[in-house]
């Protein structure tokens, strides 16, 4: 799956740009403020349907305009497949896919995998457990629509479930009315619990060697889930039952703080997610080349999942990569991707490192 064109009327800084892309990949050239960050942005719209930085839709309408316009021409075996994301102040956001209308946004993550790096994000990603588990929750929506509809489905309950915390003020409570609100955020609940810990066991095995071959073998890398050691091994994975059984039970258990805080304080949503070096958190004891690293070869990961998920590489998109590693990283990288399908890349100026000619040169004047 490539993309071979993409068109931006308007989107961000650009009121109308023309791009194509070559089969193998490009290089996106540009000063900064030129723009390289806002086209990557743009391609991951068609992927997941909203900004891959956490952005306001209407925060990517530029200024003076009404709304923003995505078109883009993806390439599947022989077939061809036109895409378009549009966003207006006064409409809202809607998506078509080979020219018809697609019944809701989130319909559109099936079809485009991307995976998406830059460097500025691994302090934000590592620092917060919130964008970790954001990291996770759109390769897992992009690999599995069963994940997505679970995950939509989990976050509408517990917005009921906390509006009903907060509507208990000093009243009585109803032990029934207590137990249904539970049963329902439960099942929604058990199932991504149970879809992630399958992930990253999943994805274990590729993150521990892309991490070695960046850190030349001199650390071990390994991932953290609710303080769970992630193992290599499907069979030690609770059932959906079992995880159904002990959320309701925890939700049971921390009611009364649950009551006064007016919101729910357990659940998927609130899990940790560590990445480790040598047993240690990464985001407390790693160092920044270190950071990098681990981020970049979660990323790597995330690629082999949605390749064998999906049966095509995703897209891979690396912003402004190699200004922020250093050499033996740089090339350890560029060896990686050199069996990608479609790489994209931006950088200020041409890269010194060997990139052979598999990338086309965009210039952004």
């Amino acid at each position: 799956m490539q993309l071979r064109q993409l068109s931006l009327r308007p989107f961000r800084n650009f009121a109308r740009i023309d791009l194509e892309f070559a089969e193998g990949g490009a290089v996106i050239v540009g000063a900064n403020g030129r723009g390289k960050s806002n086209i990557l942005e743009a391609i991951c719209y068609q992927s997941i349907g909203k900004s891959i930085r956490g952005a306001r839709d209407h925060e990517a309408v530029p200024h003076g305009e009404g709304h923003f316009d995505i078109r883009g021409d993806w390439q599947q075996g022989q077939r061809r497949h036109p895409c378009r994301v549009f966003y207006g102040a006064d409409d809202g956001k809607r998506v078509f896919l080979d020219e018809a209308p697609l019944p809701r946004v989130s319909d559109l993550v099936s079809h485009f995998q991307t995976v998406y790096f830059a460097p500025q994000d691994v302090a934000l990603v590592l620092q917060f457990s919130a964008q970790r588990r954001r990291l996770l929750d759109i390769v897992l929506s992009q690999a599995d629509a069963v994940y997505l509809k679970a995950l939509q489905t989990y976050q509408r309950l517990l917005t009921q479930r906390n509006h009903f915390l907060r509507s208990l003020g000093h009243r009585g409570v109803d032990p029934t009315e207590r137990e249904v609100w539970d049963a329902q955020l439960a099942k929604p609940g058990a199932l991504l619990r149970h879809h992630r810990l399958l992930g990253l066991v999943e994805i274990m095995p590729d993150f521990a060697r892309q991490y070695d071959v960046f850190s030349t073998g001199q650390e071990t890398a390994g991932l953290l889930y609710a303080d769970e050691v992630i193992e290599s091994n499907p069979d030690e994975i609770p059932t959906r039952d079992q995880l159904e059984a002990t959320f309701r039970q925890q939700l049971r258990d921390g009611f009364e703080k649950e009551r006064h805080a007016g919101h729910t304080l357990n659940g998927p949503h609130r899990d940790g997610f560590v990445f480790t070096i040598d047993g240690e958190a990464a985001d407390a004891f790693g160092s920044q080349g270190q950071q990098k690293s681990v981020l970049l070869s979660w990323k790597m990961a995330e690629l082999r999942l949605l390749e064998r998920r999906k049966g095509q590489q995703p897209l891979l998109l690396l912003d402004d990569v190699f200004s922020e590693l250093d050499p033996i990283r740089s090339a350890h990288l560029i060896e990686m991707v050199e069996d990608f399908d479609q790489v994209i890349l931006t950088a200020p100026r041409q890269p010194q490192e060997s990139l052979g000619d598999r990338y086309a040169r965009i210039d952004l004047e």
